[in-house]
C-alpha cells in the first residue's frame, strides 16, 4: 500500500469520548491530541483507567460515538470499520489468547482476513507471515491452546501485518508475558518497524517496554494528556509534570 504524502502517519485532535447519554454521561476522554510521525514508534502511558485504551479503541473503530478529528495516513477516519480502514490500521491486543479463535487452526487465523479482502496467493502469504514473526511452517495446522504466550503473540502479530497495513495499535502486548519472552516480542516488533517502515501506537503502563520500543511517548491521566516528552528526555529525568515524575518514581526498582 502507497502511503500519503505528509509527515504524520496519525494525527488526533480533540479527541472527546463519553458513555451514556444526557444527565448520565460519563466523559472518558477530554480532548486527547497526539501525531505521530511516519515510520515512528509512539508510548502512551498512564495507570490503569487513565483512558490509554479507550484512544486505541477509538481508533480501531470499535468505539464510533466520539468527537474530535482524526486522520490516518493522510485520510480523514471518521470511526468506520470498512476494509479500507482495516488495510491501514490493525490492532495488536494484550492477551493473545482471548484474541485468538480456539478453534482455528495458525493457518485459518492467517488466512481468513486474506479471504475476506478478496487478496490472492493465500499459502504464499501465510507462510511468509510466519516466518516474518519467526515461527516455522511446522505451526501451520496447530491450534492456540498448543502454542506458548509469546507463540501466540506472535501469531496475533503475524495476523495484524498479514493485510500489510501502515499503522499498528499495540495494547499492552508483552504484559501477559513471561519477564524472559517480553524481551523477545519487543524485540520482533523494533525489527518488524525497522524492515517495514511501520509506525506504532504502544499502550503500555510499563515504562521500560516505552523506553525500549518508543522515540516519543504522551502521559495520560483521567482521560487527558498531561504531558508529551521524548524517551531521551524521560531516561534523562527531564519529565515536567508531577504525574509523569510520579510515575518514573514508582517504576523504579
Amino acid at each position: 500500500m502507497t502511503a500519503s504524502v505528509g509527515p504524520y502517519m496519525l494525527s488526533v485532535c480533540g479527541l472527546t469520548l463519553a458513555f451514556g447519554e444526557g444527565d448520565q454521561a460519563h466523559p472518558v476522554l477530554h480532548g486527547v491530541d497526539l501525531q505521530v510521525a511516519r515510520g515512528q514508534a509512539f508510548g502512551l502511558v498512564g495507570e490503569s483507567g487513565s483512558g490509554k485504551t479507550t484512544v486505541l479503541r477509538c481508533l480501531a473503530g470499535q468505539y464510533r460515538h466520539w468527537q474530535g478529528q482524526v486522520t490516518i495516513d493522510g485520510r480523514i477516519y471518521d470511526g468506520e470499520r470498512g476494509a479500507a480502514h482495516a488495510r491501514r490500521v490493525q490492532m495488536v491486543f494484550q492477551d493473545p489468547y482471548g484474541s485468538l479463535h480456539p478453534r482455528h487452526t495458525v493457518r485459518t487465523a492467517l488466512a481468513e482476513a486474506l479471504r475476506v479482502h478478496g487478496l490472492g496467493r493465500i499459502d504464499e502469504r501465510v507462510e511468509l507471515a510466519l516466518q516474518q514473526v519467526g515461527l516455522s511452517l511446522s505451526f501451520l495446522h496447530r491450534y492456540p491452546h498448543q502454542l506458548s504466550g509469546g507463540q501466540r503473540q506472535r501469531l496475533a502479530i503475524a495476523r495484524a501485518l498479514i493485510l500489510e497495513p501502515p499503522l499498528l495499535l499495540l495494547d499492552e502486548p508483552t504484559s501477559a508475558l513471561d519477564v524472559s519472552v517480553q524481551a523477545e516480542v519487543l524485540n520482533l516488533l523494533g525489527e518488524l518497524r525497522q524492515r517495514h517502515g511501520l509506525t506504532y501506537l504502544l499502550v503500555s503502563h510499563d515504562l521500560a517496554v516505552v523506553a525500549h520500543l518508543c522515540e516519543h511517548l504522551a502521559v495520560m491521566q483521567h482521560g487527558r494528556i498531561v504531558e508529551t516528552l521524548s524517551t531521551d528526555r524521560l531516561c534523562a529525568d527531564g519529565a515536567q509534570h508531577p504525574y509523569t515524575r510520579a510515575l518514573v518514581a514508582a517504576s523504579e526498582p
